[in-house]
């Protein structure tokens, strides 16, 4: 896998399917290794809306309004925002919170991922097509 971009047939864009008939909300995701990384280590990366990329266990540390706040609200907004990003340097967060432990991201991750889910009827992700 190649370092993450800002490309978005990389990406992909998980329908959380708790919107209106089914229709979003949309969190925008992709696997790669952070720009400049020594360890060419792959992890799952969330799009956030200020057009950087953050590590997903780092975004399940987030509070629940931040993480709701980063999610996008059609398919309209996705392709907005990649407009805009096609222009820009890839900014990743590759690191986790300071200070916190396997057993707290753990944690944090169960509940993130039981709030989406409580939500969702079905998810499906697919590629991003331009």
């Amino acid at each position: 896998m190649p370092a993450l971009s800002n490309d978005p047939a990389r990406c992909e864009v998980m329908n959380l399917a708790w919107g209106p008939k089914g229709h979003g909300p949309y969190l925008v995701r992709q696997e790669g290794y952070a720009p400049g990384s020594s360890t060419f280590k792959m992890q799952r990366f969330i799009l956030q809306k200020d057009c950087r990329w953050l590590l997903n266990l780092a975004f399940v540390m987030l509070p629940e309004a931040e993480q709701e706040e980063q999610l996008f609200h059609s398919l309209t907004e996705v392709l907005q925002m990649f407009e805009s990003l096609s222009s820009k340097p890839v900014i990743a967060h590759a690191h986790l919170p300071a200070g916190a432990n396997a057993d707290e991201i753990l944690a944090h991750f169960e509940q993130c991922t039981h709030r989406i889910l409580r939500g969702m009827r079905t998810c499906s992700t697919v590629p991003l097509k331009m």
